[in-house]
């Protein structure tokens, strides 16, 4: 659900810094292919049901997923890739997905911690 989180807010971010209006719908037709790739990736490596190697799965759900929303965006929604957008998408999926894993495991080793 996090990561669905992270890829709305990608999303929401983007609108702000580029002004677009238009309703929800602008919305639905950014996410819709980030969604997909991250999740068909996620689920083909089986990132939310094994947690063997779990950093190495997330990593490559992160590769293939974005670059596999990036490839819809451009076949599917006919808009295109600029490399800054690239390199924007892929920082920002990347960090944001990491990093609410990161905050999660350091909360909760604190919580053990304390008990």
């Amino acid at each position: 659900m996090f990561d669905a989180v992270c890829l709305g807010v990608f999303v929401l971010l983007g609108r702000e810094s580029h002004g677009v209006d238009g309703g929800f719908s602008w919305f639905l037709v950014v996410i819709w292919p980030f969604a997909v790739g991250w999740f068909a990736a996620a689920l083909a490596l089986r990132s939310y049901t094994s947690r063997s190697q779990g950093l190495l799965r997330l990593a490559a759900a992160a590769v293939i997923g974005v670059a596999l929303g990036l490839l819809l965006r451009v076949v599917a929604t006919h808009r295109d890739a600029p490399i800054a957008f690239v390199i924007v998408a892929y920082a920002f999926i990347v960090s944001s997905t990491f990093g609410w894993r990161i905050v999660g495991s350091a909360l909760l080793r604190m919580a053990r911690r304390r008990t």
